[in-house]
Parts: structure tokens; C-alpha cells; sequence
């Protein structure tokens, strides 16, 4: 939880400064806070709720942290799965932690070629 209370600290005092920038672009806490904020809010739409678990796998960027904060705001229990595990792998820890719901980045072909993000699915 403490995730979410130094996001919203640095969104009050510091709002205007850089917080992420990646390939370009530029997020500020402000932007980052509200865009938390909202993803917050859609995943408990979708029906994610406290103590819930999200299996989340994907690359290192800007939605992993912002997921990785909205369910800091939730109460949800975020399990990384690596991007870079095998097929048998990734079964082995989604079997292991059981998850109520999957986030995930598709990508075509092996690790290259074009990401497609897949919908929160239960």
C-alpha cells in the first residue's frame, strides 16, 4: 500500500516534474497519479477487488508500473511473471499462485516483432 501514498505525496509537491520518461515519452507524477487512478477504477469495474491476484507479464515500461500502482490502490496481490520465461514456465507459476485474472503483452512471432496488449482476463 505504501506505493500508492508516495505516488499521491509526490503528484501533490512535486506534480509538475518528469516521473517516467521512456522512448520519448514523458509522463508527469500528476499524469502518472491520474492515469493510476484510472486504471484503479477499471480494474475494479472488470470486478478486481482486495486481496484478488493479477498475474501480470509484461516487458519492463510505463503499464507495468502503472498497473503495478493501481493495484497498490486496490489492495490487489500483483504476481510478476517474466516476460522472458518459457511456455512451461509461465504455467508453472500461474498453477503455483493462481490468479483471478492475467494481464498480458502478446507478442507475434518469438520475442520479436509487434506487442498487442491482451484485456485483462479472468
Amino acid at each position: 500500500m505504501i506505493y500508492i501514498y508516495s505516488l499521491g505525496r509526490a503528484a501533490r509537491y512535486y506534480g509538475e516534474r518528469i516521473a517516467l520518461s521512456i522512448s520519448g515519452k514523458r509522463l508527469t507524477f500528476r499524469e502518472l497519479h491520474d492515469r493510476v487512478e484510472r486504471i484503479a477504477a477499471d480494474l475494479n469495474r472488470r470486478g478486481l477487488r482486495t486481496g484478488d491476484r493479477l498475474a501480470i507479464l509484461l516487458p519492463d515500461g510505463p503499464e507495468y508500473i502503472e498497473l503495478v500502482y493501481a493495484c497498490s490502490r486496490l489492495g490487489v496481490i500483483v504476481v510478476p511473471v517474466n516476460p522472458r520465461y518459457s511456455p512451461r514456465e509461465i504455467d508453472r507459476v500461474l498453477k503455483d499462485a493462481s490468479p483471478a485474472w492475467t494481464r498480458a503483452a502478446l507478442r507475434s512471432g518469438a520475442l520479436h516483432g509487434k506487442t498487442r496488449m491482451a484485456a485483462c482476463t479472468r
